[in-house]
C-alpha cells in the first residue's frame, strides 16, 4: 500500500489595495516642476551674475579712460589740477565715467624702498605755483634698514642734496649756474634739516652702504605747524555703466622728472662714475 504524504499545498491570494491615481500624478507633476523651477532659477541667476560682471568691466573700461585722459591733459596739456578736477564726459548708450581727481592732501612723503646709491626726489615748492614760496622751515626724516645691511638692522646713511630757490617782485628768481648744491648727511634713522620757508626747494635723497626702507618725510611751518605735501597728485576717476560703478586711482609726482634737479641729460657708451662725499672716490 503506497505512504501517503502529509504536506499541503500553500496557495498565496494576491492582496489588493485601492488608490487614487490622479493623486501620484500630481505628486509626480509637482516634483518635476518643482525641480525644473530650481534649475531655471539656477540659470537665471547665472546669466544675471553674467550680466552684472559685463557692467562691471565696461565701468572699469570707462573709468580707465578717465586716467587716461586726465594724464594725457597732465603730461601733454600741462593742466592744471585744476583743471584736471573739472574734466567730465559722456557717451551714448548710457554710459558716463566721472572724474574726481585732486590733490593729494598728505603730510608726509613715503617712499617704501630705496636701493644703495639710489636717487629719489621731493619736490618743497607747489607745482602750480612756482612763484609761490612753500613755507617749509623744518623736515624731519626717518627711515629703517634694508634687507643687506650689515649689521642687521644698522640703518644705511643718508645724503640730503637741496637746490633752491627765491622770489622778488612776484616771480621767481634762478640761482646761478655757479651756485653751490647743498648737500648735508643724516645717520642712524632719523634726522631733521632747518630750511628758509621764503624759499622752494628740490630735495634729492641717496642711501649709502646700504638700502634704505620705509622713509617717511614731513614737514612743518615756522610755527611747527605740520604742511601738507604738494609734489604728489592723486587722479581719480568713476566709471559708470548701466547703473555700475568702479572707480580707480592713481598717485603719481606732479611733475615728470627726467634728469633730477639738473637740466641735462649725459648719454655715453662707456661706464660713468660721479662720485662725493660718502660715496667715495672714482677709479
Amino acid at each position: 500500500m503506497p505512504a501517503k504524504s502529509s504536506r499541503k499545498l500553500l496557495v498565496l491570494k494576491p492582496t489588493f489595495v485601492q488608490g487614487n491615481i490622479v493623486a501620484l500624478a500630481m505628486i509626480m507633476t509637482t516634483t518635476i516642476l518643482l525641480a525644473g523651477i530650481g534649475i531655471g532659477i539656477v540659470v537665471m541667476e547665472g546669466s544675471a551674475r553674467a550680466k552684472e560682471m559685463d557692467n562691471a568691466v565696461g565701468a572699469y573700461y570707462m573709468a580707465n579712460s578717465g586716467i587716461e585722459l586726465q594724464l594725457f591733459g597732465l603730461r601733454k596739456d600741462n593742466k592744471t589740477r585744476v583743471e584736471i578736477a573739472a574734466v567730465s564726459s559722456s557717451y551714448p548708450g548710457g554710459t558716463a565715467w566721472i572724474s574726481t581727481t585732486g590733490l593729494e592732501q598728505t603730510q608726509s612723503k613715503f617712499i617704501s624702498t630705496l636701493a644703495e646709491e639710489e636717487l629719489a626726489f621731493v619736490d618743497l615748492f607747489d607745482p602750480d605755483q612756482l612763484s609761490a614760496a612753500y613755507n617749509v622751515q623744518t623736515i624731519n626724516l626717518r627711515w629703517l634698514a634694508g634687507p643687506d645691511c650689515v649689521p642687521a638692522g644698522t640703518p644705511p646713511d643718508l645724503e640730503i642734496g637741496l637746490s633752491e630757490w627765491q622770489f622778488s617782485g612776484g616771480g621767481v628768481t634762478w640761482p646761478a649756474a655757479s651756485s653751490n648744491y647743498d648737500i648735508h648727511y643724516l645717520t642712524g634713522g632719523s634726522g631733521s634739516l632747518t630750511l628758509d620757508p621764503n624759499k622752494a626747494y628740490r630735495m634729492r635723497l641717496r642711501p649709502f652702504n646700504c638700502s634704505a626702507e620705509s622713509v617717511a618725510i614731513s614737514f612743518f611751518d615756522f610755527s611747527g605747524n605740520p604742511i601738507d605735501y604738494l609734489g604728489d597728485v592723486v587722479l581719480g576717476s568713476e566709471g559708470t555703466y548701466n547703473g555700475t560703478t568702479q572707480k580707480l586711482t592713481v598717485t603719481m609726482p606732479r611733475q615728470d622728472i627726467l634728469s633730477g634737479i639738473f637740466s641735462y641729460i649725459v648719454f655715453s657708451e662707456e661706464t660713468l662714475c660721479k662720485k662725493v662725499g660718502l660715496a667715495g672716490f672714482c677709479p
